[in-house]
């Protein structure tokens, strides 16, 4: 009979902590400032042409190697409703902005107006 008590009592204190483990929390993004982009990431950012080279192949043909630098780049992030979210930019000041939920990239509800008759 002493084990139907501490069965009850076992019941007791783990189903009390499973009340409080289902709390969710609001969805927050990132600071901007604590936003660090890798140093690949970076050379892809770049756009100066520092990490560009060329060379001219023997039929008078020119082959440029971007080697990291590229023209957009897609960042991702987790949306308030869980899915993850990307955003296509060449601006790593924008990605930083984004990615920390200072503005949003769904297109705009397209507003519907009478038709007015003259």
């Amino acid at each position: 009979m002493k084990y139907v008590q501490y069965l009850a009592l076992v019941c007791l204190l783990a189903s009390s902590q499973l009340v409080f483990a289902v709390e969710e929390a609001e969805h927050q993004y990132t600071a901007k400032e604590e936003i660090v982009f890798s140093p690949e990431t970076r050379i892809a950012f770049d756009r100066s042409g520092k990490y560009t080279t060329s060379r001219t192949l023997t039929n008078g043909s020119t082959v440029t190697e971007f080697n990291g630098s590229m023209r957009s780049i897609t960042v991702a992030r987790m949306g308030p409703d869980g899915k993850v979210e990307t955003y296509c930019t060449s601006d790593a000041q924008a990605a930083k902005s984004w990615m920390a939920g200072e503005f949003d990239t769904r297109p705009a509800t397209a507003q519907i107006e009478a038709v007015r008759v003259k």
